[in-house]
């Protein structure tokens, strides 16, 4: 049956068959694709959306039909079809990837994950996502040419970006002096980031490039029940690339929190000349690179002088910036 309205306040033709997502899902040209119902799952306007297609899958099951930047989706496909599928991992099935006629945009389709989450304080379910990353961490891959670049020279171009603007603001007249402190807090953490720069490229260089998940954070992970045991299923690779695997290993709030030695336990089959302690310093710097990639994405938001353009950007960054004085205490950077 139809629902005329959603949630998300998008109101769905009389024939959903009208729908954008199932007009670019016909493209695919399933056996099914007539819903029975569309569900609104995220919806940006003129931007990225995600819709549940319900009954258009294989035996009537629903599908992930995902409007996204034409070259994530690309990258995105590649990563499930190609690099995930040569792992002995539980994964999505992507169905395809069609681009809109413009070419900024497309669709990609995927198998809807498992209702149970993943649960941050489970010792088994962070073990679970210490030894996913392990396998994916020290996989010999050779399409890294295709991802998007994720080594420590993208991290410092966020960090510049992010104190560029952070600096503008700061000499808006519409700030209170206690938001005029925070950003200038902000900025001088970000000078301390950069004087330590150095010792960050000199780690990399000890460490293996490889894929980079990038947003591996706890709404991005099912748990599903198997005959052998649980395991875990990964998706959402809009941030992913081809780099430093520190910040998937990072701990601060909303991220899976990894077992350390889980992860360990898997990477040094490969990688002996690392230690736990390494582990560890990976670590760090990854909350250290997570908290950074938050907060540059706060200052993309950060567009116009007026109050209440910065004001969501301001109390977001207000709860960055306790983590990040947490995460540089933790390198013992000053």
């Amino acid at each position: 049956m139809p629902v005329n309205k959603t949630a998300n306040s998008e109101v769905l033709p009389a024939n959903l068959l009208d729908h954008r997502a199932v007009q670019a899902w016909r493209r695919i040209k399933p056996e099914r694709f007539e819903p029975q119902n569309i569900e609104v799952l995220k919806l940006e306007e003129n931007k990225s959306a995600v819709y549940r297609l319900t009954g258009v899958g294989s035996n009537g099951s629903a599908v992930i039909a995902k409007r996204c930047n034409a070259r994530t989706g690309s990258v995105e496909r590649l990563i499930y079809e190609t690099l995930l599928a040569r792992l002995p991992l539980l994964s999505l099935r992507c169905y395809g990837f069609v681009e809109e006629p413009e070419g900024e945009f497309g669709w990609l389709f995927l198998e809807v994950a498992g209702p149970q989450e993943y649960m941050q304080d489970s010792a088994e379910h962070r073990a679970l996502a210490g030894r996913w990353l392990g396998t994916v961490h020290r996989a010999a891959w050779d399409l890294h040419t295709e991802l998007p670049d994720r080594g420590p020279s993208h991290y410092l171009q966020l960090l510049h970006s992010a104190r560029s603007t952070i600096l503008a603001c700061v000499r808006n007249p519409v700030l209170s002096a206690d938001e005029v402190a925070l950003l200038q807090t902000v900025a001088g953490q970000c000078d301390v980031i950069e004087a330590h720069w150095a010792e960050v490229e000199e780690f990399c260089k000890r460490l293996p490039r490889t894929l980079v998940h990038g947003d591996f954070v706890i709404k991005n992970m099912r748990i599903q029940p198997g005959a052998r045991g649980p395991a875990l299923l990964v998706f959402d690779w809009e941030m992913a690339g081809w780099g430093f695997p520190a910040t998937d290993l990072a701990q601060v709030d909303y991220c899976a929190r990894a077992d350390l030695d889980a992860y360990y336990s898997e990477l040094r089959q490969d990688f002996p000349q690392l230690d736990i302690r390494d582990i560890q310093r990976m670590k760090d710097y990854g909350c250290v690179l997570r908290v950074l990639d938050k907060t540059f994405w706060e200052t993309i938001a950060m567009q116009g002088d007026e109050y209440n353009c910065l004001l969501k950007p301001l109390l977001t960054i207000k709860t960055y910036e306790p983590q990040m004085a947490a995460a540089l205490g933790a390198l013992d950077w000053s």
